[in-house]
């Protein structure tokens, strides 16, 4: 029941990316349409998700447990940092697809599919866990993740291109959870509603982009496969590795493996729409390690 719970999880965004395959191709979405859909969501739909997904009551068990949850996280994403930036180092790419294949190796989709695949592998107590492992997500994505695509971007990288809605959502929304504040009930709900928007519009998009492509260069870059072998199965085995001799908490360490297993971030897509990097490859990239997970997370649920 699990294991079909999870690949209706991850088909039903396969059912988006088509629609917007479809839409593309019949002419009701262009590169224009497409690119606002993709500033929209950047500054909008993902700073709202951003201060609602912090929305973590401060409570006895949120202090029991919310430094090594986030200890573990951040210590994944430096470890993924250093990892890609030695990895791409050898491979063959221009600086653009450089930053978009590093930022698929530290960015793994631990909002939008994280949620209703924990949901269904780990039940609802890992519900807790994996909104705080991606508190360092939502402040990392909008500062190395921009850092990482903008490199990539011709002439002199400007300072200002990370003052962006992401950023001061995160910084916000962190001092509201460190502060132990939190929002009116109707605040909150408008936010989390605008957020919502962020995954179907955001499968849309990578359908669009990915209908810009000629059918025979859908599934034939081999660097593509590197990435979603590394992202999908080498990061969570040697992160099970490093992590099971010191974490004691086994719904802890079962909701961290899972997490850095999960595919691509979806946001990789439309921050390199929005910074006019390499927005095919980050949707190949989305797309394919995606349809692999269909096979490797259900292999992952046998071992958790």
């Amino acid at each position: 029941m699990q294991i079909i719970a999870v690949f209706l999880a991850i088909l039903s965004l396969f059912v988006i990316i088509g629609i917007g395959y479809i839409a593309q191709k019949s002419g009701i979405l262009n590169q224009d349409r497409v690119h606002l859909i993709s500033h929209i969501l950047v500054n909008v739909a993902l700073p709202a998700i951003t201060i609602s997904s912090m929305q973590v009551a401060d409570t006895a068990k949120t202090a029991g447990i919310a430094d090594s949850t986030l200890l573990v996280a951040t210590g994944y994403y430096l470890a993924a940092f250093l990892v890609s930036i030695l990895i791409c180092t050898f491979l063959p790419s221009t600086p653009a697809e450089k930053g978009v294949f590093q930022f698929m190796l530290v960015f793994p989709n631990t909002m939008f599919m994280g949620i209703p695949v924990a949901l269904a592998v780990l039940g609802p107590d890992s519900l807790f866990y994996v909104i705080l492992f991606n508190l360092p997500f939502n402040l990392l994505v909008f500062t190395m993740g921009v850092w990482l695509l903008a490199q990539g971007r011709p002439g002199k990288l400007d300072p200002k291109i990370l003052l962006s809605p992401g950023l001061v959502a995160s910084v916000l929304g962190l001092a509201l959870f460190l502060g132990g504040y939190m929002l009116p009930a109707t605040l909150d709900t408008g936010l989390e509603l605008i957020g919502s928007a962020t995954t179907p519009l955001a499968m849309l998009v990578v359908g669009a982009l990915l209908a810009t492509l000629p059918t025979a260069q859908l599934a034939g870059d081999w660097r593509v496969y590197l990435m979603a072998a590394l992202r999908l199965v080498i990061f969570p085995i040697l992160a099970f590795i490093v992590l099971s001799p010191f974490i004691t908490d086994k719904l802890l360490l079962g909701v961290a493996v899972l997490l850095i297993a999960m595919p691509v971030a979806a946001n990789s897509v439309l921050l390199s729409e929005e910074y006019k990097v390499d927005s095919t490859l980050a949707s190949k990239g989305v797309f394919t390690s995606t349809l692999l997970c269909l096979a490797t997370i259900p292999l992952l649920e046998y071992f958790l």
